[in-house]
């Protein structure tokens, strides 16, 4: 399924994307995250853990670590964002 983000923590190494139907997962990683906010993913969000999502706009294939899913954009950002 397709996401596009919606919200980039770099310090934290989390990601936020939104599907399709409005809901949204959560992705972590250990490594540089060189995506971009818009930036098109592609991944399986069936079920948690390790995976490798495309990112469909760069064309570039990243590690990740999916952390929370069909949530709603608030909660997702609520859970990347330092206060």
């Amino acid at each position: 399924m397709n996401g596009t983000i919606v919200a980039i923590n770099r310090q934290l190494g989390a990601v936020v994307a939104e599907t399709q139907d409005h809901k949204c997962v959560v992705l972590g990683t250990i490594g540089r995250i060189t995506a971009d906010i818009g930036d098109v993913l592609r991944g399986d969000w069936s079920e948690m853990g390790n995976k490798v999502i495309d990112n469909v706009t760069q064309g570039t294939q990243m590690q990740m670590v999916l952390q929370a899913v069909d949530i709603t954009r608030n909660e997702a950002i609520g859970r990347v964002t330092i206060i």
